[in-house]
């Protein structure tokens, strides 16, 4: 029993933390258009399915059959990634790759306002890729330009944050983009 104590004593207090979050994320007051959500939102909705992921893992912790278990999903791929899993062995440790990414990231801070949020995060996510040692062009194209776009719809249609434009003829390309989905 104590096993299971232990196990569950993490995401109770998580989901305390949730509750007390929530409470004060209830005193944000908007009063704005019906048709659009408001900043209270957001934060509702992520303590919400915070708190159900921790009553979850809490029942799990109490109801699941075995007494051993050892954790939940992340823990079972942690285990079968230390274990060799299948495929190839992860390469060494590089300080160069390192340092490639903070280049990448001090890049895309640096060109989002020039090049607009759109190619700024497509090259950014490219960059990425390729530095993980993907090497498949064509895929880390489209999974930079798709990447890039769904975030532009979940920022601009769902969330609806303004992202930055750019400057010159890239404001030119990010306006017809948004113009092509809709969002005005």
């Amino acid at each position: 029993m104590t096993g299971r104590l232990a196990r569950a004593a993490p995401y109770a207090l998580l989901l305390a933390v949730a509750g007390a979050l929530y409470a004060a994320a209830l005193r944000i007051e908007y009063i704005g258009p019906a048709e659009r959500i408001g900043p209270d939102f957001w934060p509702r909705a992520i303590l919400g399915l915070l708190a159900a992921v921790c009553v979850y893992e809490i029942a799990k912790s109490f109801l699941a059959a075995g007494a051993r278990s050892t954790g939940g999903m992340l823990q079972h791929f942690l285990d079968q990634a230390s274990a060799g899993g299948e495929g190839e062995a992860a390469p060494p440790p590089s300080f160069a790759r390192l340092a490639l990414a903070v280049a990448a990231t001090l890049g895309y801070v640096l060109l989002v306002p020039v090049l607009g949020f759109f190619l700024a995060t497509a090259a950014y996510l490219a960059s990425f890729i390729a530095l993980g040692g993907y090497r498949r062009w064509g895929v880390v194209a489209a999974c930079a330009l798709g990447g890039s776009l769904a975030t532009v719809v979940v920022f601009m249609k769902v969330v609806y944050v303004s992202l930055p434009l750019g400057m010159g003829p890239f404001r030119l390309l990010s306006i017809g983009l948004l113009q092509a989905l809709g969002v005005r």
